[in-house]
């Protein structure tokens, strides 16, 4: 028995012994392996932040950089982080690309590629996830937030200005085969398409390609603002009210542009009663929508008789309008309206097919609307042409000496005119073909009212590659 028991002991003391030697064997392993670095990330231009940008240009920048200024390199890239990190930017002035608001390359905010319709889709969602009063730091601004925010100021505050201007100057006098005024808005007209085509070929290049390789945590919380900052901003509650039923178009559901003008009216219709004050306001709105609803009942409209919308043209469609529109006179919303009646013709559809005016869907009320301001400003435009033509020629033949005939001087009213119609009606069209109501999503979708302390992008995807 004594012998069992030392045997036991020994067994135990054996095996003790043996552990401790295995475990500093494995101490002594990991002492002696090297420790290998983080993995760097390639992150393209929707995950990119400023700080990571600017670490990838002062590294490129070093080897050409004189020693002197090597030396403070350092500090200046402390320094620089610094500045970026405590420039906070409200999130009512940044506007994010369509790539970062949904990854469906089909969805209408990445086909229309219109700038004011993203920046109002941004902040839409702002105010639904309670970000709207929030700020970011400029050291976490996305490079593609950066690019699409500069090109929203530029386009608002420049290249549409420049399109309204080019439009209202006059012909001025003949230089030869064509006039002094189509000279000088050439330039203008041709120099807004060209930037507006470096900006969306730049911007495809970088979402597509590894903008920077950087460490993950320089990327943690890219293009998110910070949770609990507050910049003052305040919204009607109306609108609050409303960017919460509302979601983006990504393919789960049909956006708002298709919803029938009778469910319109009759989601119209159920608010306002709602949030009547009074029964006798409750009464009279529910009267007034009966009216509504019988009337969209028993209109009937010839629905393919509203051309198809320029948005929708096929790219022979869209090459053909933009030749047309250079046709003085007619060109513009006249043949606009004719490659719109013949793409209906070219699907089968009949002219003559009637709906309801309740079974209408908004995009088309809209489209129709569209043709018919812009129709009405073009036939408005001819008959100003002709009648200052008319002045002009009374003019000459009292003066046929004069070097310039001061009716060729009067500028064009009709660009500002349709101001309304080609900024406003269009991108609040394009706004309600890019969004839908959550109650219509195919697939449920929780919908927070406020930002999370760590908000993360669904569409983000890092890719690691070899370390650095």
């Amino acid at each position: 028995m004594v012998e069992s028991v030392r045997v036991r002991g020994l067994v135990a003391a054996v095996a003790a012994s043996l552990c401790v030697m295995s475990v500093g064997v494995a101490a002594g392993e990991a002492q002696a392996r090297p420790v290998s670095p983080p993995k760097a990330l390639c992150a393209n231009s929707d995950q990119a932040t400023l700080g990571s940008v600017f670490d990838a240009v002062l590294d490129a920048a070093t080897p050409i950089l004189p020693v002197a200024y090597r030396k403070v390199l350092p500090q200046l890239r402390a320094e620089g982080h610094d500045r970026l990190s405590k420039t906070g930017i409200s999130m009512l002035m940044v506007s994010s690309p369509a790539s970062e608001l949904t990854s469906d390359a089909d969805a209408p905010l990445r086909t229309l590629k219109d700038p004011v319709t993203n920046y109002i889709v941004t902040q839409l969602m702002n105010v639904r996830d309670g970000r709207i009063a929030q700020s970011i730091p400029a050291e976490k601004l996305t490079l593609n937030q950066a690019i699409e925010t500069s090109y929203f100021l530029i386009y608002t505050t420049t290249l549409v200005p420049m399109k309204i201007i080019s439009g209202m100057i006059p012909s001025i006098m003949s230089v030869g085969p064509v006039s002094l005024g189509t000279l000088i808005t050439l330039p203008m007209t041709l120099g807004s398409y060209g930037f507006t085509a470096i900006y969306t070929a730049t911007q495809r290049s970088l979402e597509s390609r590894c903008v920077v390789k950087a460490d993950p945590a320089t990327l943690e919380g890219a293009g998110t603002p910070v949770a609990g900052t507050d910049t003052g901003v305040r919204v009607s509650p109306l609108v609050t009210e409303l960017a919460e039923t509302l979601a983006v178009n990504d393919g789960t559901c049909k956006p708002v542009s298709d919803m029938t003008l009778g469910r319109v009216i009759a989601r119209t219709v159920s608010y306002l009663r709602t949030h009547a004050p009074d029964a006798a306001t409750r009464a009279a709105i529910v009267d007034q929508g009966a009216r509504l609803e019988w009337i969209a009942k028993n209109v009937m409209v010839a629905d393919n008789l509203i051309p198809e919308n320029p948005d929708d043209f096929t790219t022979i469609e869209t090459l053909l309008s933009t030749a047309l529109g250079f046709i003085p006179k007619v060109g513009g919303a006249a043949t606009d309206t004719l490659i719109g009646l013949g793409a209906n013709a070219s699907k089968g559809k009949r002219f003559d097919h009637t709906v309801p005016l309740a079974s209408l869907p908004v995009d088309k009320s809209l489209t129709a609307a569209r043709f018919a301001y812009s129709l009405t400003t073009q036939v408005m435009e001819i008959g100003f042409s002709v009648f200052t033509g008319k002045l002009g020629d009374l003019f000459s033949a009292d003066y046929p000496t004069a070097a310039l005939n001061p009716f060729d001087l009067i500028p064009s009213p009709f660009p500002l005119i349709n101001v309304p119609n080609a900024y406003g009606l269009a991108t609040y069209q394009h706004v309600l073909r890019s969004v839908c109501l959550v109650e219509d999503r195919l697939a449920p979708v929780k919908v927070t009212a406020k930002a999370p302390a760590t908000p993360k992008k669904a569409n983000r995807t890092l890719t690691r590659v070899k370390a650095i």
